[in-house]
């Protein structure tokens, strides 16, 4: 089953953030939210884990959902220069 995890060290922001995240996927028609699990302590440290069970709804199977940030400017790719023309020698063995 495919799953979310949430964890942090603050267990207030990882439930705030896992409240916000089931919201906005139970709002999205092609998903369908399964079992959210109770606050798991971390193993190490203070904070908290939350898996969040998320399922494709069935009616629609095989559609492609490309989900895109306009909150952020968008990245250029860095352009680096190419490498120098190789002279076919190989290095002895």
């Amino acid at each position: 089953m495919p799953q979310i995890r949430l964890m942090g060290s603050d267990s207030a922001d990882v439930q705030r953030t896992a409240d916000a995240v089931v919201r906005a996927l139970r709002a999205w028609p092609e998903t369908r939210v399964g079992d959210v699990s109770s606050p798991v302590p971390n193993r190490r440290g203070p904070g908290c884990r939350i898996y969040i069970e998320v399922l494709a709804d069935v009616a629609t199977d095989g559609v492609e959902v490309t989900v895109e940030r306009d909150d952020q400017p968008q990245q250029q790719p860095v352009q680096r220069p190419a490498l120098p023309a190789g002279r076919g020698r190989r290095l002895p063995r």
